[in-house]
């Protein structure tokens, strides 16, 4: 064993086929920027006294699993595999050739397809994760960057493991002139709406996971997805009341996040992540006022439950990935 660096963390995962069961082998290698996914344990203090001013004589472990994020840039294909335990339902098509479209929508249950992370530090350690949960997906966008994200999982405790990773494959990314942002009072009125000038983006999803811990193993039985939320934020100059009025009052709006990169797929189709949300109101309202600088709002939103559409969200994805989830 030797010492070694960040960037020699190595990261996969594979959609499992059977729920909290570890896959043999990754689906993908993922291109990461950070990836800080290790074991956690609980222990408890052995609090009895025994004729000594010591505080405590012992220690047990009484819970294990694992936690952490992984941060990179968004990549047209690696997304999907988030996006599957995230919504729990994805139906996916050909779109031509090798090209295909997955549309997500949210599985009404607390048990959506886990996945398998396989983390690899260099030649010090090597573990598979079984029943892996994304706890939250943040993607942000800036105009002098690419699109970025940051992923937080827990899953099961780790077990060793020393099977290859996959070989990295072609990744196809994003950036701000890919970024089209539209609000309209229908969905049908996204397509014609005039796109907004946004300078900054963020939007995060959090599915509120949590270990299910039951007697006979440190483990957690399961690890359960609950209650979705989607928020976000965006800034953009203060040349109208708009985005004020739409604070001040209660009425919502639909939202569209086009993102098309500028790679050809083939058969001139592009990578793409189009995500709508049904029911988007804002939840705060701000603006700068510095002597010699633009005047910049900043706006924060949160997407409901539409009752008419039956629906939050749903995204969909163009990318060279057959399937997520193996059979589909």
């Amino acid at each position: 064993m030797s010492e070694f660096i960040g960037r020699q963390v190595d990261f996969a995962l594979a959609v499992e086929a059977t729920r909290g069961t570890a896959e043999t082998t990754a689906a993908r290698t993922v291109r990461k920027v950070t990836c800080n996914v290790i074991p956690r344990s609980e222990r408890v203090v052995d609090n009895s006294t025994f004729g000594k001013l010591e505080d405590a004589e012992r220690v047990r472990t009484v819970r294990k699993w694992s936690e952490g994020d992984v941060a990179g840039i968004v990549h047209a294909d690696v997304l999907g595999y988030y996006l599957t335990n995230i919504y729990g339902a994805v139906v996916s098509a050909v779109v031509t050739g090798s090209i295909y479209e997955h549309d997500f929508s949210l599985e009404q249950t607390i048990l959506h397809d886990t996945l398998t992370l396989f983390v690899k530090d260099a030649d010090v350690r090597q573990e598979k994760i079984a029943g892996a949960v994304v706890s939250s997906l943040e993607l942000t966008a800036t105009t002098d960057d690419y699109l970025r994200y940051t992923a937080n999982f827990i899953g099961k405790e780790g077990a060793a493991d020393v099977s290859s990773l996959p070989a990295l494959a072609t990744e196809y990314d994003f950036v701000s002139r890919d970024i089209t942002v539209k609000l309209a009072d229908s969905e049908a009125g996204l397509s014609s709406a005039t796109a907004t000038k946004l300078k900054t983006l963020n939007i995060t999803w959090n599915t509120n996971a949590e270990a299910d811990w039951v007697f006979g193993n440190y483990s957690p039985d399961n690890i359960r997805n609950k209650q979705m939320s989607i928020e976000g934020s965006f800034s953009l100059n203060f040349a109208d009341e708009t985005f004020k009025d739409l604070y001040e009052g209660s009425s919502f709006k639909y939202m569209q996040i086009a993102i098309e990169g500028e790679a050809d797929l083939g058969s001139g189709n592009h990578p793409a992540i189009t995500i709508i949300l049904n029911k988007v109101q804002i939840t705060d309202w701000n603006r700068s006022s510095a002597g010699d600088e633009l005047s910049v709002q900043e706006v924060s939103f949160k997407a409901f439950y539409n009752t008419t559409d039956g629906e939050q969200s749903t995204v969909n994805l163009v990318n060279k990935t057959a399937e997520y989830i193996q059979g589909s």
